[in-house]
Formats: structure tokens, sequence, C-alpha cells
């Protein structure tokens, strides 16, 4: 999934920050080397690029690309005087720095390489500290992974350090110290992704609708997007009943989606988020947004629900206790739907409910024995901008869709896509899809007791009468 996502967010960072690419450049360099040589406009353009992204790692001025360190040495003896000059100015420092991708470099092996890089003819004074310019080697030996490490690099660049991306972003929103956690908040990387992905910049409304502990939103508030968000389960997003962390304690009072805001000191950024059920219409019909982000649940961990009269599939038996997060009487029954149901809403929603030239983008859970294109949702608003697969297991995956409108809404336009793949509940197809010998065991033995655990006697059960009082 790695470098698919990463094209693509290349490719739409690029649009939303309105920076030419080489298209047929960036097809041709389609592998699974972490090097990418592209064409930019400027040292300023690839400095935005990359300060904004969240896969890549650094980003270089290219001064030399070779295959052998004999033939590298010999372009940087021949680098043209004047470019020499402009870093060879009254004042000005450097330094040079070593990094290798798929192999481990001894001290020894990095004093080897500055001393062959001595051929570079820089007339400037050594700062290893606070230098003006930064010289880096970056040699290829493929990937980590490999058994044995190759003893040549396949290629070798020289080049000026630019800048370094915001993948420490992912690091200071990260779940282990988040306050408001659930059972499915999504990885801040794959939640800051996703905000990429919708092209979410400062003053965008974003919406998701299925907000749950509000990691999407913070996300997409974190490159100052105004946040808004619904969910069907009343009980989380009040921040009461029992937490997910490992102690299964009580929620404290104060655990919401706006607490999580307050940590990040990005309580400006957020709109509200409201109770409400996705499939529902509670919207003015001219509400507009400039991005809609979304998780919709698989019914694996989280269940699948809608308010109704009726079950939106009577023939399933599964509904899961989630009823007391919503109001009493006789009009509203919780009950699971399939997730045919589900998308089509939301594609339908976003439809009417974006902008032209705004973006869907959502996780689309699939079993991979049954998975085609005819499996992603078209609708005749949209453009299917991008489509990678994330695996779950071993044989589920779920698919980060990306959809850019460019229609507006009419009441006529459908959604189309192959709809009997998604005529039961995810859950259901999860458990059912494979033969038993092919299962998990965590699958296989899901109706057994565990033999490592000792069972107890049962003990007397109390009537719930309702949940514990706010502190």
């Amino acid at each position: 999934m790695v470098f698919s996502v990463l094209f693509q967010e290349l490719r739409s960072l690029c649009k939303l920050l309105k920076i030419p690419i080489n298209e047929d450049q960036l097809q041709a360099e389609q592998s699974e080397s972490p090097f990418l040589l592209l064409d930019l406009p400027g040292d300023e353009e690839a400095r935005l690029l990359v300060q904004r992204s969240v896969l890549m790692k650094s980003c270089y001025e290219c001064l030399v690309h070779a295959r052998e360190m004999t033939h590298l040495r010999e372009h940087i003896q021949r680098l043209p005087a004047d470019l020499i000059a402009t870093y060879s100015t009254s004042g000005s420092s450097f330094r040079l720095r070593i990094h290798a991708y798929g192999r481990k470099l001894s001290s020894q092996d990095v004093r080897n390489r500055i001393e062959l890089l001595k051929v570079f003819p820089l007339d400037s004074r050594v700062d290893l500290q606070n230098p003006t310019h930064s010289f880096h080697l970056l040699e290829d030996y493929g990937l980590e992974d490999l058994a044995e490490p190759a003893l040549q690099p396949a290629q070798l660049f020289f080049g000026r350090w630019l800048a370094d991306s915001n993948k420490d972003a992912a690091h200071k929103l990260r779940l282990d110290e988040r306050y408001f956690i659930g059972t499915t908040s999504m990885d801040p990387l794959l939640a800051l992704v996703m905000a990429n992905q919708a092209l979410v910049s400062p003053g965008s409304l974003v919406y998701d609708p299925f907000v749950g502990t509000g990691s999407l939103i913070i996300a997409a508030a974190y490159f100052g997007g105004y946040t808004f968000g619904a969910d069907i389960d009343k009980i989380l997003l009040h921040g009461r009943g029992r937490s997910t962390r490992a102690k299964k304690t009580w929620r404290k009072s104060d655990e919401s989606v706006l607490a999580n805001f307050r940590q990040y000191g990005l309580e400006k950024q957020y709109v509200d988020v409201l109770v409400a059920d996705a499939t529902s219409r509670f919207l003015r019909d001219d509400v507009q947004f400039d991005a809609i982000i979304a998780d919709p649940p698989y019914g694996v961990r989280e269940p699948i629900a809608r308010v109704g009269k009726e079950k939106f599939n009577p023939s399933c038996d599964d509904t899961q206790a989630v009823s007391s997060g919503m109001p009493a009487g006789a009009d509203f029954q919780l009950g699971r739907c399939v997730l045919n149901d589900l998308i089509i809403t939301l594609v339908s929603f976003a439809a009417k409910h974006l902008r032209t030239g705004g973006r869907l983008v959502y996780w689309l859970p699939v079993l991979q024995d049954e998975y085609n294109d005819s499996a992603v949702p078209r609708h005749a608003c949209f453009d299917v901008i991008s489509n990678s697969e994330q695996c779950l297991s071993g044989s589920t995956s779920r698919r980060l869709i990306t959809m850019e409108k460019v229609k507006d809404w009419d009441p006529n336009y459908q959604v189309t896509f192959a709809k009997e793949i998604y005529t039961e509940t995810f859950r259901e197809r999860y458990f059912t899809s494979t033969k038993d010998k092919d299962r998990p065991k965590h699958l296989r033995f899901k109706n057994k007791i565990s033999r490592k655990v000792r069972p107890t006697e049962p003990k007397e059960l109390q009537p719930v009468t309702g949940l514990p009082a706010r502190q």
C-alpha cells in the first residue's frame, strides 16, 4: 500500500499547492524504490510539497545521479563552475551526510565515503551544526526486507538537502497519549493521509458522518480545516460507559471529541459533533462541505446501525446492543444494516452536500477473493481519483477510495456498483468467506472456551438500571 498511496498523496498535494507535475515522469518512476526523481519549478515549491506530506521523508536538489561510485565522483568533478559558486559565497558553510537505504553502514564506511567525496570542489568552511548548505550522499541497496542485503548500491544520488517532511505530525497525534479513544480510532498517519487526499487546507469545511472519537477530523483540523461530525452512538459522543483502554475503567466525565481538540490546541477548528443517523436526512439541502472523510463501520468490532421502525435487513438476526445510546420509544429501533445500504447512502450524501471540486475520501472493506473494480461505487457526479489497498488479514482488505466531485448534483443520478458483493453485512461475510481450515485461529475457535482460561462459577447477574452519574 505504501508506494501506491505515496504517489496518490504526491498528486493530491501538487493539485492542492498548484504545483505543476510531469505525469509521464511520475508514471515512469513508479517502482518499489524509495527514491523518486521529479522535476519541480524551484526550491520553494519543493519545500512546500514535502513539508505538507506525511509519507515522504526528505527532499533534495539532485546534483548527480549515478549507478557506481566511480561515475558519481567523475560527475561531481565536472559540475559547472557557476553552480559551485552559488554554494561558495562569502560566509557560507556546508556539511556532508551519508545515508544508505537497505543496508546499515559502519562508522568506517561513512568515513570512507566522505573521503571519496573530497572531489567535490567546494571552497567553503565546514559547519556540522548549522551549515548554510547540507549535501547528502544517498545509496539505494534495494528493499530492506531482503534476506541478504546487496553488497553494492543499485543507484547513488548526491544532492543538496532542501527540507524534511511533516512525518512528525503522526507522532504528535499518536493514540497512546490521546485523551479520548475508542476501539476503532484511526491510526494518525492514515488519518493525515486521508486529509491530504481530501485536499484539506486552512478554512476548509470538513465533515465525517461516522465521527466516533474524532480521529479523522482531528487530522483535518491539524491542516487548518474547520471540522464537523456526526455519529449514531450517543453514549460514545458524550463520553459515557466503559473505556476501551486496557483497565476497562469508566470514562471520565470530560472525555469527548472536544477534549481531544483541546489537547492538541485545535479547539478553534472544532465546529461541532451531532448525535445523528448517517442514513437519515438531518441537514438542510443547501449545506455544502469542502471535503467529506469517513471510515464507515464494518460490523466486526463496531456495529453498523441505523434508526427506524424496522431493521434495514430483517433477515439478519444479529442486532448488537447499541440501542441504549438512542432515544427510547416505539419509533426508534436500532438494527444492523448491510454494507450496500451504507455505502450508497455515503456516496449519495456526498454527491449532494459536497461542493463541485470537493473530495470524498473513505475506506471500503472488501474480501480479497471477491474484489474487483466493479466493487467500487460509481456516481455520475464523481471521478474516482485513487484506489489503494491495505491488507487487514489473510482474506480481508480495505480500500482507500478518493472520489472528486466534477458535476453538480442531480436527483436522477444513482450509485452503481456490484451490489451482490454487499448484500450481507461485512461481519457475516467475514466469518463465512473462508473454509474452516483456512481461518485464523481466533475465528476457527470463536465458539469454544480457551483451554488457557479456567472457567469460573457464574455470578448472579444484577439488573442494569442506568449509567453511572457523572462526577
